[in-house]
């Protein structure tokens, strides 16, 4: 009984922590004589500040579904980020994950190659 109800505690504990993460997503198009299509079938990566090494690093990546969207999911609200697509970094400025109510979404800008 002693063993089901740490179980019981760590599985609330697990549920509460997923509560708080934040899912991002995006889309990327590229401008074709003023029309913009969805990007399929590309690469972006999800960069995290490491403030102690000084530099950006890969945390996940993605590729962009027939409609040029991106997902990622379950990052820590509170935490520097970029995105890079095709050695491009976007925004020009960082981005803090947010805090939002589950099964919600970060929305960034559009991104056009």
């Amino acid at each position: 009984m002693k063993y089901l109800f740490i179980a019981f505690i760590v599985l609330l504990t697990l549920n509460v922590e997923m509560a708080k993460a934040t899912n991002i997503r995006g889309q990327v198009v590229r401008n074709v004589n003023g029309k913009y299509y969805p990007l399929a079938n590309v690469r972006v990566d999800f960069m995290l500040w490491n403030g102690q090494a000084r530099k950006w690093e890969v945390s996940s990546y993605a590729i962009t579904g027939a409609d040029g969207f991106y997902y990622f999911v379950n990052f820590q609200p509170g935490m520097t980020f970029c995105i890079s697509v095709l050695g491009h970094y976007y925004p020009p400025q960082p981005l803090i994950t947010q805090s939002l109510p589950s099964n919600s979404y970060q929305d960034l800008p559009v991104i056009s190659t």
